[in-house]
């Protein structure tokens, strides 16, 4: 099975210090990677770091020349934009669309992504590219794939995060096997919760340096019938807060916080009270955040051996 990188791997290179999406792809290169996920939620389209139509075919026809696969990370299901998506997607020669929900899974969020994503599964399947929808900090393995069957389309599948399903309180191995059949791109990422006064962090880590057993999805993860490769997401720098947990959940050493504090070059922990947090860094946390992303591709090339 071959490896690529979700570009949030590296979030802080381009939102802190101006990494353009041709030295993107020369790290992935550096890497020894074959495919790159572009995350295009924000100004300039984040990763891509360009908005016009001559830059996504310029882009699209280095990474051919350089061997790289491209996938496109985008979010929400309203079909006007799923469309331009689409569009883009075409002009830089990617086979995967992932996109997300955005609300929290119920009833009436599944049956309207349903009909959303259903307006457009057709143009997706006409070109040949994937539309693959995330658990994602919204939605459980479950009611994605739920979501799928609804749509009912040979162009629509599921992107695998293995760190997304930790605020749900379920175990990440039981959801790469319900996702299995569909997935069509991963976030293969690393997790630990830390307590830190009276909160608890689910925060990013390098890959082997968290408490997700990895080995056990990498195992699930190679019999999927759509999976071609495995995509890389290093989220250092990255935490959501954990809401109270349930009365019943997995008997997880996951499940376990670690006390704080701890190196925040290597685990990164807020001290703010929202929901989510980022890292700010300084050169310091660039280098670290950039040794992560190089250790992580040699441990799940490891796992996958």
């Amino acid at each position: 099975m071959n490896l690529g990188l979700d570009s949030f791997s590296y979030y802080m290179h381009w939102k802190h210090a101006g990494q353009t999406i041709d030295q993107l792809l020369d790290r992935v290169t550096s890497l020894g990677l074959g495919a790159l996920q572009i995350n295009i939620n924000g100004p300039r389209h984040r990763a891509l770091t360009g908005t016009t139509s001559q830059h996504a075919l310029r882009v699209g026809a280095k990474a051919r020349d350089l061997g790289i696969a491209l996938e496109v990370a985008s979010g929400g299901t309203d079909p006007s934009k799923m469309r331009l998506v689409l569009e883009l997607a075409r002009q830089l020669g990617a086979e995967v669309v992932r996109t997300t929900v955005n609300q929290p899974g119920s009833e009436q969020v599944v049956a309207k992504a349903a009909t959303d994503l259903g307006q457009v599964a057709a143009e997706y399947e006409e070109l040949g590219i994937d539309l693959a929808i995330e658990n994602h900090e919204d939605l459980t393995a479950t009611q994605v794939v739920d979501l799928i069957e609804r749509i009912d389309s040979p162009s629509v599948g599921a992107v695998y995060d293995s760190g997304n399903s930790i605020p749900f309180y379920q175990d990440p191995v039981e959801e790469a096997r319900i996702l299995a059949p569909h997935v069509r791109t991963t976030h293969i990422k690393d997790h630990a919760l830390v307590r830190v006064a009276n909160h608890v962090w689910s925060v990013g880590t390098p890959l082997g340096e968290g408490r997700i057993p990895l080995q056990q999805i990498v195992d699930v993860l190679r019999t999927a019938p759509h999976l071609t490769r495995l995509m890389l997401q290093v989220t250092y720098g990255y935490a959501v807060r954990m809401p109270p947990p349930p009365a019943a959940m997995p008997a997880l050493r996951l499940y376990e916080p670690l006390q704080g504090p701890v190196d925040p070059y290597n685990i990164w922990v807020p001290s703010t009270d929202g929901a989510h947090a980022y890292l700010e860094p300084d050169t310091r946390h660039l280098d670290a955040a950039a040794g992560h992303v190089e250790s992580s591709t040699a441990y799940l090339r490891e796992l996958l051996q």
